[in-house]
């Protein structure tokens, strides 16, 4: 059976658009942590919602674009391509952030991530090496940091949840035959 690339890239993006506005919610509250610490613990909250928002678009996508058959690799690739581009998304608020609300902001989490590497048993070398790297440019960390992260998640949580999608069949999603006749 041949793939249809164009319906897998639409529904993709599409579904990308709602995980990356939920990311962006998400996001708000990483802002706002630092103002509001209960804003921190609805964050980790928050993070059960991406592996349920990829479940739902993993059935969806199976069921009403593919007819119920879904190959693991195929359910890879729609999970891979939904966290792209929801990272995209996620991508244009981290870089507001990281360049115009807090410029600060990687500077900090760089030195908060150094003084913990003092306090572990690490080579100091190592730790001196890191120190005197430079900072990475607000692009640089975006890319790294967000996109690439992203991407690599959603491969990781498809690995376990495109078998389990397999398994799922919803009511709502599923059309009757007597739907069909209607």
């Amino acid at each position: 059976m041949q793939e249809d690339k164009s319906r897998l890239i639409s529904f993709a993006m599409s579904g990308g658009m709602y995980l990356g506005l939920f990311w962006l919610v998400k996001y708000l509250c990483v802002m706002g942590a630092g103002a509001v610490p209960a804003l921190g613990s609805a964050n980790l909250f928050l993070s059960v919602g991406t592996p349920l928002i990829l479940f739902y678009f993993l059935v969806k996508y199976r069921i009403e674009i593919l007819d119920g058959t879904m190959r693991f690799g195929h359910g890879v690739q729609f999970s891979i391509l939904l966290f792209f581009f929801a990272s995209l998304l996620e991508s244009t608020l981290v870089f507001a952030h990281v360049q115009w609300i807090d410029p600060s902001y990687i500077g900090n989490l760089y030195a908060n991530m150094i003084e913990m590497a003092k306090t572990l048993p690490l080579d100091k070398t190592m730790v001196a090496a890191v120190e005197n790297q430079p900072l990475p440019s607000p692009a640089n960390y975006v890319f790294n940091n967000v996109v690439i992260a992203d991407v690599f998640i959603g491969m990781l949580l498809s690995l376990a949840l495109v078998p389990m999608s397999f398994r799922y069949a919803s009511k709502p999603f599923i059309k009757s035959e007597k739907d069909e006749q209607n």
